[in-house]
């Protein structure tokens, strides 16, 4: 039997594959589409960025219900003595919220497993970084309590950085935070937006002609936050595997990664970014 049982939701737009090679189990969100609702999961994904494309009637996000996350909860439980679940930020979703909920009634029908639900304060790529560290330290046979401390402090020391090709969509979904004024912006001016996920808002750092600047601009930020330290990275796309191959290999070349992922964005992030998306994580490895 496991000690701590590692989950999180499609947010971290994480692959299945890794997901499964680190024994994550992710939950998937819903996406409304023509007034039906299906799981993240089961969207054909050439339909959907046709529908965001148009910025008409574009297809919709919501949680999963507390059934759902419940019942991944039972399922964890048989073989594992704790179970940790790891949000995207409650900036951007209720999922945290669903969870704790979830986690409400699972502890009564669990009493023997400790369940600790934790809010990622980022989502993307800097979120999927968190829970792969919390699936390493959990595989290594450390208990929930020292699992949670690692990731707390991860969600301290994070950096996420991240450059839709435009913000109408983060704009249109309530999720602009501090760069509404860009968004307003971009609308009579050309530029590209770099923005910060920190402390489960978004921030705006700068405004560049290319995504070539902004990924230039990307690694010039690591490089000021890390020095020559090791450090531990993950990128996300949107239809832009060769911006995300460019960017790889950038980061390759300026610095000693212990691991570095690429993913594909997966429905809610492609919703709520359009095509062209390029998303960074870092963290400074620990010896």
């Amino acid at each position: 039997m496991k000690k701590v049982a590692v989950m999180t939701d499609t947010g971290s737009n994480m692959s299945p594959e890794i997901a499964g090679k680190f024994d994550i189990r992710l939950i998937p969100f819903h996406i409304i589409m023509d007034d039906k609702d299906c799981l993240d999961t089961e969207v054909d994904m050439e339909d959907l960025y046709a529908r965001v494309a148009k910025k008409e009637n574009i297809p919709t996000m919501t949680p999963f219900p507390v059934g759902e996350c419940l019942q991944a909860f039972q399922e964890a439980g048989q073989g594992s003595e704790a179970i940790l679940y790891i949000s995207a930020s409650s900036g951007f979703t209720a999922a945290y919220k669903v969870a704790m909920q979830a986690k409400e009634v699972a502890q009564k029908e669990l009493p023997g497993t400790a369940i600790e639900v934790v809010d990622s304060r980022t989502g993307g790529s800097g979120l999927a970084l968190i829970v792969l560290a919390a699936a390493r330290a959990a595989e290594q046979g450390k208990n929930i309590e020292q699992v949670v401390q690692q990731v707390n402090y991860l969600i301290q020391r994070i950096t996420h950085l991240t450059a839709p090709d435009t913000l109408f969509y983060l704009d249109k979904g309530g999720r602009i935070c501090q760069a509404k004024s860009w968004a307003e912006a971009q609308q009579v001016s050309s530029f590209r937006a770099l923005l910060e996920i920190a402390e489960g808002v978004i921030k705006p750092v700068a405004r560049v002609k290319t995504k070539k600047q902004i990924m230039e601009k990307m690694v010039s930020i690591a490089k000021e936050r890390v020095g020559n330290k090791k450090i531990h990275v993950a990128t996300t796309h949107t239809k832009a595997p060769q911006q995300a191959e460019e960017l790889r290999k950038m980061l390759l070349s300026q610095f000693q990664c212990e691991e570095l992922y690429v993913f594909e964005g997966l429905a809610p992030t492609a919703i709520h970014t359009g095509q062209g998306l390029i998303d960074l994580g870092f963290y400074v490895a620990t010896d």
